[in-house]
């Protein structure tokens, strides 16, 4: 299989394991309303319980761009045949984009990293105004659009 078609794939799993997770919130939802001891004779508080179902979308939009960045920095080395190690912005907006890509995919990949940022550093904040934030589905399909472009004969 070639890589950047193996990259599509994993960066598409997060999101699958995403709605798996969405679907054990749910089920532990239900169990903790049965049994609001539930989670405390496991070792943990209901509250954590709750955080788990909130914070379920910003933990796997992280995982995500995790295996994007993890992508792109090996087609910078592996593919490009490149030792240095630039930034994600730099990676992202000007070091891989030829013209196979279209504008809107770097400026979206961009918005994801620049959303991905927020929720790793100021995860107690409201994203500010101006910023555009994703669901996993929207931030998937901005991110595969744009490793799609990667050059296909990369193994």
């Amino acid at each position: 299989m070639i890589k950047r078609q193996w990259r599509l794939l994993r960066i598409a799993a997060v999101a699958e394991e995403y709605h798996a997770a969405l679907t054990a919130a749910t089920l532990l939802g239900d169990k903790l309303t049965a049994d609001p001891a539930y989670g405390r004779i496991r070792g943990w508080r209901p509250r954590a319980g709750r955080d788990f179902a909130d914070n379920l979308e910003g933990t796997y939009l992280v995982r995500m761009y995790a295996e994007f960045e993890a992508g792109l920095r090996d087609y910078w080395k592996t593919y490009l045949g490149r030792d240095t190690h630039p930034t994600m912005v730099q990676l992202v907006r000007e070091a891989i984009p030829n013209q196979h890509f279209p504008k809107d995919y770097i400026d979206d990949a961009d918005d994801v990293r620049e959303y991905r940022n927020f929720l790793v550093h100021d995860i107690e904040e409201e994203p500010p105004a101006n910023m555009l934030t994703f669901t996993v589905q929207e931030a998937k399909s901005h991110l595969c659009a744009y490793f799609a472009c990667l050059d296909p004969i990369w193994k």
